[in-house]
């Protein structure tokens, strides 16, 4: 691995909060279980953003750094994670892909950006197609886009036009649409991605909910969204003092996913700044295993 991270540094990087020294003594037990069979703990590169844009972890050696620092090994990748003239290199896509295989992880997901939900056709998501085929070529199986809708379209029926052909494109390259929150303010609502997804009706086509890109009442827009989900990104933005996350309550947004039929990859989403990267991750990655064990307690 190219300027491995060593321990000294990892030290160096968590001992700069009190909660980053808090979290210390997990970084030797790496591979903690999952509490629910059910889970897979999944990580985003995009957690790790502040190490690939200062160059200290090269993308090529983020999957066998997810394994020997965090013990995850079902992973996503970001295209601003990646160099930008390697976007449509499709042998260094399939490059990474080798890397994942090697160190023994599932790459699971590629996040790009907005499907255009006005659009009439494919041609008004060409880069959404373009994306697809990054995908594939990874090895991904899921695409991570976000939604923009028009604001007059409340019934979603012209995003739902937009996303059946998209969905049938992602489907010829064995790859699915997992819609997370945002975008536009139609599509920052839970309900509202529910009812779209439920009118594209389409199997190659899914939602992946967001904690930190919800609006409203982020619980039953939660709630709404599971039914239709393959993918969660359990996002973190900050920790108060006893590690817990303060902008909402995650143990009742954990126990509804116990209590729902969802089985996958729930997947570490460290967005703040407070922590440095790893210790960020580690620390999100305890509260989720917190808050499954408090679930079914």
């Amino acid at each position: 691995m190219n300027d491995q991270i060593t321990r000294r540094r990892f030290l160096s990087y968590a001992g700069t909060t009190a909660i980053g020294a808090a979290i210390l003594p997990t970084a030797a037990c790496k591979a903690v279980a999952s509490t629910d069979p059910r889970f897979t703990m999944g990580l985003s590169q995009y957690s790790l953003r502040a190490l690939f844009k200062s160059g200290e972890l090269d993308p090529l050696d983020y999957p066998q750094f997810s394994v020997d620092q965090f013990g995850i090994k079902a992973i996503d990748y970001w295209e601003g994670g990646l160099p930008k003239e390697k976007l449509n290199d499709m042998g260094y896509l399939e490059k990474i892909r080798g890397r994942a295989d090697d160190a023994g992880t599932d790459l699971f997901l590629l996040m790009t950006g907005a499907v255009n939900g006005g659009a009439k056709d494919l041609e008004g998501n060409k880069k959404i197609v373009a994306a697809i085929k990054r995908a594939q070529a990874l090895g991904a199986r899921y695409l991570r886009v976000f939604v923009w809708a028009p604001d007059k379209d409340v019934t979603g029926t012209g995003v739902i036009q937009a996303l059946k052909p998209l969905s049938d494109a992602a489907a010829q390259h064995g790859v699915t649409l997992a819609i997370e929150p945002g975008a536009s303010k139609l599509t920052q609502g839970g309900e509202y991605l529910a009812k779209v997804c439920a009118g594209v009706n389409h199997a190659n086509c899914r939602l992946m909910p967001d904690f930190g890109k919800l609006r409203g009442d982020i619980y039953a827009g939660t709630q709404a969204m599971l039914p239709y989900s393959s993918v969660i990104s359990c996002k973190m933005h900050s920790f108060d003092a006893a590690g817990n996350q303060p902008d909402f309550d995650y143990q009742r947004l954990v126990k509804m996913i116990v209590d729902s039929n969802y089985k996958g990859i729930l997947a570490v989403e460290w967005e703040g700044n407070e922590l440095a990267p790893i210790p960020g991750v580690l620390a999100s990655k305890q509260l989720i295993e917190k808050s499954l064990l408090a679930a079914k307690a």
